[in-house]
């Protein structure tokens, strides 16, 4: 808890919500933007959509998706999620619509992100 982890991660994402608020009227409904940044010995990718896509999704409530729903449509994404003392999860259903939407794009971050 001494790595400081969480803050960079939110600045990050503050970060990229700052430029992509600047360029609004490109950034279209369900859109999804995202940078790669690496800081010390982490790299982050921090995620951020529109007003327009934050508003239409929160409007869904709090409709979530299970994993074993997500494990039944074949998008296994988060199952890193899973442990011994947490089998299963729950997502947001927008969250899971918008990344789905952009799944070819983001699964090319792979390649950009070293382990």
């Amino acid at each position: 808890m001494n790595s400081d982890l969480l803050q960079i991660s939110c600045a990050a994402i503050k970060d990229l919500q700052a430029e992509s608020s600047s360029d609004q009227q490109d950034f279209c409904r369900l859109s999804l933007r995202y940078k790669l940044d690496k800081k010390s010995k982490y790299t982050h990718i921090a995620f951020t959509t529109s007003t327009l896509s934050r508003n239409e999704l929160l409007q869904q409530g709090g409709d979530l998706v299970s994993s074993a729903t997500l494990r039944e449509l074949e998008f296994p994404l988060f199952d890193f999620l899973c442990s011994e003392t947490n089998r299963s999860f729950s997502i947001h259903r927008g969250a899971i619509t918008l990344f789905k939407s952009h799944f070819k794009e983001l699964s090319r971050l792979k390649t950009q992100v070293p382990f």
